[in-house]
């Protein structure tokens, strides 16, 4: 929207407006809203934004652009169509004292930007569409300029933007002023608008709500002011927008155009649009930056960013050329000064090669330097240019400041030398935009510091001997600058050049000094500092003790107050540590440390007495082995008071003296101490090695064969002894034979080879055999006796099979094992009282098979 000067009477004034709606042409199957064939322009007064008027205008017209020639070395040309809807009409407003806002708003914008963050309520699209539009423009105070017309935006051109690729989009103004210039820059697009109740979208959108105006919810990482990201720029100058496009997707972009008149701003233009970037295909990209104007002398580095293994031809535009296949920077001197047009030919003999043009400005050093005063919120604050450029011919023709203030478009200025009140303390960037009359362009950021009251470091509170004097010390300084000031010290109490940073002081009572500091622009901050006037000095070292040889002490002092402390060997005199805490190993027998506190001519010191006296010398005795069963009585020496672990296995631990009954190997630790002074705790060990229970095993008793040699084994030891000896062949080995032809048990003794023993016996039955012997009966019925029913096999070397059967010939019983046999239940119960079948088989000594069969009788 925008607005043209038509006349004005002494009461009066009328002006042209003029609204510019875009949308894209319907694409197949598309859902775009319809141009509104009319529209209201809504008018506020900027002196209380109270509505003046409300006009209804018509559409007067409706056109399509569509994009002209397409590259034909792109692989995919998309189509690219917009629409654009004019409507104007005449209004005429009182002159007032703040102009005036002329407004039109939109409930809805598309929804899918990608920059945009979508807003909707998909519960309630009615009233929560998303984001809407707010287009306006706004009508000069009564300040002599009431004649003016704004800047329009005349190129409105269809073009083709590649994703990730370079491009440039013209978005330049026009101002009908002769004389007036103007700055563009990316700015935020604003929202808003209410919903149409309406049956076609050719609904006329209701009146524009009052200002001010709230901007739309960007999507990271973009902004208002990058709203393709940091890729893509606008040239302030000439409104060009440029750079690399961001990826494919549909972009909101709004460009400010600041229009000014003799360096004061005017006013502020704006034009929203949205911008389709598609996805390109390209045989062969040319690119570069676009221009190399920082000015920094004859040599230039050339960045290639062209498609890559491809043959690329340099044109310095001084007669000299190049050929190279590779991408790397490449650099070129020139012999003089001058602005250079660069070309870069990749495939240059390629239909399909493409090729990229950049301005080299090729002069000496272009110098920005500020300097800036004024740092306190309460003043204007002056920014001084003394940039300089030393091209032969050349010299800095545009200035802009921009002094880094948030939510604002009015802190900026294009005067050389500018000045500036900001809103309220804080850090601001303020940025520099240098250029020259030759197109060299150089940026200066300052980072400064306002505040309300000026910074200031001080002495720190500290202590002062009475026979001593003191500099204290101001500043102040804001990043790494002295802000330059006066200072003024109080009470004029012994001080020495109280109006300095650096005054001297000689109090002889407790004091606090008040420095005042006022910048040169009258704003000020005090300090206090606090002086502690000391006489004497009160220090106080640890008690005498007692430590035992070669231990490390931690003597403590303590002080009354902040001053060095510093430790010394009373015998020497030689210092031996510092500060409140010395950690030292004294020498035997004694040792005295002095502590000394400094502060100037004032001093104090305290001494610790240290006896070195040895430790106790433990002995728990020796190393023992017992066997299992037996004690040991343990003794320890070397002290006065012994405590022994672990007590659980003896009679007295709290003795030097006391018997131990352990089970197993076990380490016995005595801790000891003696009255000597040493407050250490010694301790040694002895190990009481326990022999494990002797596993003595004279063999299971058994049943031989009458009248001939038996063989007794023995295990568990190293060394035996058989009682009696009746019948046996040596009674002092591990297996004697018996000859003995009655029934008789055998008890042998089993030694280790530490000397400890244990028992078993052997029960031997003599009958003649061999033979298998079975009884005609069993009771089982637990008294002990005859409740097993089993075979007595006599010289069986094996028994193949033991089975017991009822008189039906069921299978109650079975077993092969040894002296095995049958309990009288069958499946966990009692069988039944009567008389059962068996049968016994097995090898005999001379293998052979010795079968039995018969009966036997179970009774209970």
């Amino acid at each position: 929207m925008f607005y043209k000067y038509i006349s004005k009477t002494s009461t009066t004034v009328t002006y042209q407006v003029t609204l510019k709606l875009f949308r894209i042409c319907d694409p197949a199957g598309g859902n775009v809203a319809a141009m509104p064939s009319s529209v209201f322009f809504t008018v506020y007064s900027k002196d209380n934004n109270s509505q003046y008027t409300s006009v209804l205008v018509n559409r007067s017209s409706i056109e399509n652009r569509n994009l002209g020639q397409v590259d034909p070395c792109i692989v995919n040309p998309p189509t690219v169509c917009f629409q654009i809807g004019i409507y104007t009409t005449t209004i005429t407003v009182p002159i007032n004292n703040s102009g005036y806002t002329v407004a039109f708003q939109s409930c809805c914008r598309d929804n899918t930007m990608a920059n945009l963050v979508d807003t909707r309520n998909p519960n309630d699209e009615q009233n929560y569409p998303g984001n809407g539009a707010t287009y306006f423009t706004e009508f000069p105070a009564n300040a002599g300029i009431v004649d003016n017309s704004s800047p329009y935006f005349a190129k409105d051109e269809a073009v083709l933007v590649c994703a990730n690729k370079k491009f440039e989009y013209d978005f330049s103004a026009i101002d009908p002023d002769e004389g007036d210039s103007l700055v563009y820059v990316f700015c935020n697009a604003y929202g808003g608008g209410q919903t149409t109740n309406g049956a076609n979208g050719n609904t006329t959108p209701p009146p524009a709500a009052a200002p001010p105006y709230s901007s739309v919810p960007y999507k990271s990482p973009y902004t208002g002011s990058t709203p393709l990201g940091a890729g893509a720029t606008i040239n302030s100058s000439t409104g060009m927008i440029s750079g690399t496009a961001p990826p494919a997707g549909k972009y909101v972009l709004t460009v400010c155009v600041y229009e000014y008149r003799n360096g004061t701003l005017l006013g502020i233009h704006r034009k929203d649009f949205h911008l389709n970037v598609t996805t390109c295909v390209k045989e062969v990209v040319a690119a570069m930056p676009d221009t190399y104007n920082d000015c920094s002398g004859y040599t230039i580095t050339f960045l290639n960013n062209s498609t890559e293994g491809k043959t690329y031809d340099w044109d310095f535009g001084d007669g000299t050329t190049t050929q190279t296949t590779s991408t790397d920077p490449i650099q070129h001197t020139y012999t003089q000064q001058g602005t250079y047009t660069v070309k870069l030919y990749v495939e240059k003999n390629s239909n399909c090669g493409d090729s990229a043009t950049a301005t080299a400005y090729v002069y000496p050093l272009l110098d920005p330097k500020v300097s800036i005063t004024g740092l306190c919120s309460n003043t204007i604050t002056s920014f001084t240019n003394n940039s300089t450029t030393s091209g032969a011919g050349d010299a800095i023709t545009y200035f802009r400041w921009d002094f880094g203030v948030s939510g604002t478009n009015a802190d900026t200025s294009l005067l050389k030398t500018a000045q500036y009140q900001y809103p309220g303390p804080g850090n601001y960037d303020v940025v520099l935009q240098l250029k020259t009359r030759r197109g060299c362009e150089r940026f200066d950021t300052s980072h400064i510091v306002i505040y309300d009251n000026p910074p200031l470091t001080t002495t720190s509170d500290t202590l002062l001997c009475i026979r001593n004097s003191l500099t204290l010390f101001a500043e102040s300084v804001v990043d790494g600058n002295v802000v330059a000031g006066t200072y003024a010290w109080t009470p004029n109490y012994n001080i020495v050049n109280a109006n300095t940073a650096t005054p001297t002081v000689s109090p002889k009572l407790d004091t606090a000094y008040t420095v005042h500091f006022t910048d040169a622009t009258g704003c000020s901050n005090s300090k206090r500092v606090a002086i502690d006037i000391r006489d004497t000095l009160l220090v106080k070292a640890s008690v005498d003790s007692t430590v035992c040889t070669g231990d490390e002490v931690h003597l403590v002092a303590y002080a009354d107050g902040n001053y060095p402390l510093t430790w010394y060997d009373a015998s020497s005199n030689t210092q031996v540590g510092s500060g409140a805490d010395l950690y030292i190993t004294p020498p035997a027998p004694n040792a005295v440390y002095a502590v000394v506190g400094d502060l100037g001519d004032c001093s104090g010191y305290d001494t610790t007495r240290l006896t070195v006296v040895d430790p106790p010398v433990a002995d728990a005795g020796e190393d023992a082995t017992i066997c299992y069963g037996e004690q040991v009585t343990l003794q320890a020496s070397g002290g006065t008071t012994y405590s022994w672990t672990p007590a659980a296995t003896l009679t007295t631990p709290r003795q030097a003296t006391t018997v131990a009954k352990p089970l197993d190997t076990t380490a016995y630790v005595v801790a000891v101490t003696d009255v000597q002074g040493c407050p250490k705790v010694v301790t040694d060990t002895v190990v009481i090695n326990v022999v494990p229970p002797v596993p003595a095993f004279a063999g299971n008793d058994t049943i031989v064969i009458l009248n001939q040699p038996f063989q007794l084994n023995a295990s568990g030891g190293v060394r035996y002894v058989w009682t009696p000896a009746d019948g046996l062949d040596d009674p002092n080995v591990y297996n004697p034979v018996t000859t003995l032809n009655r029934d008789i048990t055998y008890t042998v003794t089993v030694y280790t080879e530490e000397g400890c023993s244990g028992t078993d016996n052997i029960h031997v039955r003599f009958i003649a055999g061999p033979d298998i012997y079975v009884p005609t009966g069993f009771s089982p019925n637990g008294d002990g006796k005859n409740d097993v029913f089993r075979p007595l096999p006599v010289g069986i070397v094996q028994l193949e099979y033991f089975r017991v059967f009822d008189r039906w010939g069921k299978m109650m019983y079975s077993t092969s094992q040894y002296l095995k046999g049958w309990d009288g239940n069958f499946n966990g119960q009692p069988a039944a009282i009567g008389t059962y079948v068996w049968v016994v088989q097995g090898k005999n000594t001379n293998n052979e098979t010795v079968q039995r069969k018969g009966t036997v009788t179970l009774v209970r």
